[in-house]
């Protein structure tokens, strides 16, 4: 627990060293996350598809230029540790030139969640992608100059999006609809098992990932807020799990900013979940899990206490 907890609370800390919009993780390796079970064919049909091959050496793209719109986001990782990848560019009133500049200005703590990207436009990204694995995310993407980022110290690959006859701006179809928020995550009064579609949006001001973990049925959140306790503050609290209950799934959102929907495929077995956020919120220096941005759901029944 200890080591996958550190991973994802690092998730927001590698972006730290994002100097001319290359991301370097701080040198905290973990133990891999257990893969959810995936669906066998694409839930989306009928979008364009950019597809990112991460190597050890580059994050290629298929297409240097797609239409804009919902585009699926397929993220292949062909190297030997964990990795992901999202769509980063401007924030409103930012030009492309602004988001390089803004980069490469160092941060004083390597841990430190940039500031730059509170302001920049992120558009989402599968969580995370075992080592050999692909994942897809559908995302929108306006016309414009965007940068694919990813885990770990590789250099940023840029591409365009243009209005054209294969743009496609319908949504699809979701079973759930999650808001995350400053600082709750709300939408899973009734979370079915089985495959099917979220959609994801950050009403929030600040970005925000979505973390998911599997824990054993009955577990209250009391339980699990005791074990998050004690792992983050490595204070012991009576009450928590042990380390082994709590199983990290490779499902999630890598990062999505304020006003940014995306849609999430996923095949859930019957059991028990919990939802989490580690952004580091920059008014308190906490991350975002500490300040309530959990929540727990049952599939088939009704989730725990939403947080707000």
């Amino acid at each position: 627990m200890q080591q996958a907890v550190s991973r994802r609370t690092v998730v927001a800390g590698m972006l730290a060293s994002a100097a001319m919009l290359c991301l370097k993780a701080p040198g905290i390796r973990a133990q891999e996350a257990t893969p959810a079970a995936s669906p066998s064919a694409s839930m989306f049909t009928g979008y364009p598809q950019l597809d990112v091959t991460i190597t050890d050496s580059a994050a290629e793209v298929s297409m240097d230029q797609i239409p804009a719109g919902n585009i699926i986001l397929n993220v292949i990782n062909k190297t030997s540790s964990e990795n992901s990848a999202g769509i980063l560019g401007p924030g409103e009133g930012q030009t492309i030139d602004d988001l390089k500049n803004a980069a490469a200005t160092p941060v004083a703590d390597p841990d430190e969640f940039p500031p730059f990207l509170y302001d920049a436009a992120i558009l989402g990204g599968p969580g995370t992608v075992a080592p050999g694995g692909s994942s897809q995310v559908l995302v929108t993407v306006p016309a414009g100059d965007w940068v694919i980022f990813t885990q770990g110290d590789l250099p940023p690959t840029f591409f365009t999006a243009v209005e054209s006859a294969d743009s496609n701006t319908t949504n699809p179809t979701a079973a759930v609809t999650v808001a995350m928020g400053d600082f709750y995550f709300g939408g899973f009064d009734n979370v079915a098992a089985g495959p099917q579609v979220w959609e994801v949006t950050n009403e929030g001001v600040q970005p925000h990932m979505l973390v998911m973990g599997k824990v054993p049925d009955g577990t209250t959140f009391d339980q699990f807020m005791a074990t998050l306790q004690t792992e983050m503050t490595g204070t012991p609290v009576a009450g928590g799990l042990d380390s082994d209950q709590v199983q990290f799934l490779n499902d999630g959102v890598f990062l999505l900013s304020k006003g940014q929907t995306m849609w999430l495929p996923l095949d859930i077995a019957d059991g028990t979940y919990v939802v989490m956020c580690f952004v580091t919120d920059p008014n308190t220096g906490q991350p975002h899990v500490m300040e309530g941005m959990v929540n727990m759901f049952t599939t088939g029944g009704a989730a725990a206490t939403p947080t707000s």
